[in-house]
């Protein structure tokens, strides 16, 4: 119960974050559209947020946070990796801040077509790439209170991006919208250090006894350093197969933007579902595996899945029939077109085939860090990235953008299949037949009012509402039993 409530919680407040990234995703298409200059934002902001996956919320939480319950929580080892984290966060901004016109280039060579756009993107960038020292501090601090229990506040924090971006575009009414990309830029940078104070107040209210201190090499940190590099490797291949997608879709015009709003679409039901999934997850199977326990440990996989599934497969169903309607309806205003409503619903339809194996193998790979197995993640990611890559360069001069979601669902499946054979093959894992057929059970009653569903007229806001209300009504009810009398 307590697992299931933490679940809740922490995807309620995605859900929030989510609802109003939307908004604020709605003011950037009706203010920049799907053109020139959200390609420039959506590419300059790719950076920051890489390393905020990478060095926050990725490979150093997925590493530290079994390491920090296994050392009960030791203090000492807390303080000392804040520190090398901060140390390290601002030498890679010097870094970039030198080097960011030829990172934008390899970034994105398409820009190069377009005059001034890669001088603009380079600009934009480096205002924005100070947002990285304060978000992945943050996400540091999070996954501190995380550690113990403690997990709305983190969860919520992502909303105050979103805020103050919705306020920055309302405000372009006044200053006008020739300055509104550096606004927002500055915005995105502000938005950091406001999450990073309000998290360190939390910790030092908690006394979980975290602060700077004069960074100092001892086994512990060499440990969890050659830990950590191997994950970031893994990691890293993750974040590359996105890089490589926005790489090749430069070359399309809009193509960058399209497959940006796609991915918020097709990401708005896994954070709500599978990164809070994850995020618990972890706590509480270290925890478990530290006891030794691994009764425990299957129990919160099977429900975790159950629940999880029950979730997510009619989301699945409803934006491949939605698709549409949705981007049309929330997006096709001002400087939109019907083109990139086109364009986008394509790309969902194909993209969110992949949400039940990407939530699945968050749960495998969160079972194996909290093992403090690092190397299997890696591995899987290499082979991701390659069937991705091959996908993305094979079919992009037949179908075009369309060849990342391709390769994003491919691709997916495959790292889930290599996930689930290590950890049944060392006994971290054990499916039993009841969530099997829970999920078979799912999948059929979804994909039946999905077919009902396709038959319906949707013009407005008012009549996709109604229909997704409708839709949830008839399915979540008759789950929820189907659950229940299963598990009996």
């Amino acid at each position: 119960m307590k697992l299931g409530r933490n679940i809740f919680g922490v995807g309620a407040m995605t859900g929030i974050s989510r609802v109003f990234g939307f908004i604020r995703d709605m003011l950037i298409a009706r203010f920049l559209g799907a053109g020139r200059l959200s390609d420039i934002f959506f590419t300059a902001f790719k950076l920051p947020n890489l390393f905020r996956d990478l060095l926050g919320e990725g490979a150093l939480s997925a590493i530290f946070i079994p390491m920090y319950t296994d050392m009960k929580k030791d203090e000492n080892f807390a303080k000392n990796v804040f520190s090398w984290l901060m140390v390290i966060l601002l030498g890679i901004t010097i870094v970039f801040e030198i080097f960011m016109p030829i990172i934008i280039w390899a970034l994105a060579p398409g820009f190069a077509e377009d005059p001034g756009k890669i001088q603009l993107t380079t600009t934009i960038a480096r205002i924005m790439f100070f947002y990285v020292v304060f978000i992945c501090g943050a996400a540091f601090l999070s996954a501190v209170l995380n550690a113990h229990s403690r997990f709305l506040l983190a969860a919520f924090m992502p909303v105050l991006l979103n805020i103050m971006l919705i306020c920055a575009l309302i405000g372009s009414i006044w200053y006008g919208n020739q300055y509104i990309i550096y606004v927002m830029a500055g915005t995105v940078v502000l938005s950091g250090i406001i999450q990073f104070c309000v998290l360190w107040q939390r910790i030092r209210r908690k006394q979980f006894g975290l602060r700077l201190i004069i960074p100092h090499w001892n086994d512990q940190i060499k440990n969890m350093f050659k830990r950590f590099g191997v994950s970031l490797v893994g990691s890293g291949f993750y974040q590359i197969t996105i890089i490589v997608g926005t790489l090749v879709a430069s070359w399309q015009s809009g193509a960058v933007s399209w497959l940006y709003y796609s991915d918020r679409m097709v990401q708005l039901p896994f954070a709500m579902i599978g990164l809070a999934v994850g995020t618990v997850l972890i706590s509480s199977i270290s925890k478990a595996l530290t006891d030794g326990n691994m009764r425990s440990v299957y129990l919160q996989q099977n429900s975790s899945v159950r629940r999880s599934m029950m979730l997510i497969m009619p989301c699945v169903v409803g934006l491949f029939v939605l698709a549409e309607p949705i981007i049309r309806i929330l997006f096709q205003h001002g400087a939109w077109t019907p083109e990139s409503t086109n364009a986008v619903a394509l790309a969902i339809k194909i993209q969110c085939l992949v949400l039940p194996a990407m939530l699945i193998s968050q749960i495998y790979s969160k079972t194996l860090y909290a093992s403090q197995d690092v190397n299997t993640p890696v591995r899987t990611s290499i082979v991701s990235l390659g069937v991705a890559t091959v996908i993305y360069l094979a079919l992009f001069p037949m179908i075009g953008y369309l060849s990342i979601p391709v390769g994003v669902v491919v691709s997916g499946y495959v790292k889930n299949y290599l996930l689930r054979r290590v950890c049944k093959k060392r006994n971290l894992v054990k499916t039993d037949s009841k969530t099997t057929i829970a999920i078979c059970v799912f999948a059929m009653i979804s994909v039946a009012l999905g077919v009902l569903l396709s038959f319906v007229n949707i013009p407005n806001v008012w009549v996709l509402g109604i229909a997704i209300c409708v839709f949830g009504i008839l399915y979540l009810p008759i789950a929820f039993v189907i659950d229940r009398f299963i598990i009996k």
